[in-house]
């Protein structure tokens, strides 16, 4: 007769050939079972000599290196994605094909990197507004990226900052009074303008390479003057933002395309992303 421990050890027993059974044959349909809730896996890849397969993620801002690594590890399937938000190309390396998918989580990433100029240019160019002495030291900074102007034409950068520094908020009132023979209007019209003792520059043109790696390209910018406060607030804003960022991503996946076809290897590239699903 068998008690209740022999029977719950027999049972759990017959449960762990079941599970042995169904997880090696991973070429059937049989792939899952029935097991009590206490049970747990353990995964014992790491006593062995060698990982079962490989699985990362490698990153660099290299573009040469970044392909060379993909072709060097990539398996049945692979791609590129480039990421045109992020300004990113992720190689799946391990994708798989419809039939027998893989488990896309063995990748490589190029994440070129912004340049010192292109930084401080978004940094400033948001359309907020920042202080004359913000603005004007950022033109001082870079002095040799900049061409300025306005309705007159050019202005010499020297001039421009002087501007900027110069400005000041002027408040005109005009007051107009009606008389009739048989009514009487009053009308007053406030209006604050900002002037400078110097020509001040409505567009400025910014030239320079936005990522290492990629091509010089010319930003225009529209310097703006707020009149809210005491003193005035000066916005810059990119022209066409949305366009530049849809052209470097463009660019970026045609520098990608060019260094994997260096290394003699068809891999797809694809602008987009993609993300595996358990």
């Amino acid at each position: 007769m068998f008690d209740k421990d022999a029977i719950t050890k027999l049972t759990e027993a017959q449960s762990i050939t079941s599970a042995a059974g169904a997880l090696s044959a991973h070429d059937s349909t049989e792939n899952l079972t029935a097991l009590p809730s206490d049970y747990k896996l353990h995964d014992l890849e790491q006593y062995l000599p060698c990982r079962r397969r490989a699985r990362g993620a490698m990153t660099t801002s290299s573009a040469s290196d970044f392909a060379s690594y993909a072709v060097k590890h990539a398996e049945a399937g692979a791609c590129v994605f480039v990421q045109q938000d992020e300004m990113t190309a992720v190689a799946v390396l391990n994708l798989g094909t419809p039939i027998q998918p893989g488990h896309a989580d063995n990748l490589a990433k190029l994440a070129p990197k912004k340049t010192a100029a292109y930084t401080a240019l978004t940094n400033i160019a948001n359309g907020a507004g920042n202080t004359q002495k913000t603005v004007a030291e950022f033109l001082e900074d870079w002095p040799g990226y900049i061409k300025c102007f306005n309705d007159g034409g050019a202005i010499e950068p020297p001039k421009a900052i002087a501007a900027i520094r110069k400005i000041s908020i002027e408040a005109l009132r005009k007051q107009e009074n009606t008389e009739q023979q048989l009514s009487n209007t009053k009308s007053s019209f406030e209006s604050v303008q900002a002037t400078s003792t110097e020509p001040l520059p409505t567009t400025i043109y910014f030239v320079t390479q936005p990522y290492h790696g990629l091509a010089e390209c010319s930003f225009v910018l529209r310097l703006g003057i707020l009149t809210g406060g005491d003193k005035p607030t000066i916005s810059l804003r990119i022209v066409n933002k949305e366009q530049h960022a849809e052209d470097m991503a463009e660019e970026l996946a045609q520098l990608v395309v060019s260094a994997i076809s260096s290394c003699a290897v068809d891999m797809p590239v694809l602008v987009g992303s993609y993300s595996a699903r358990g």
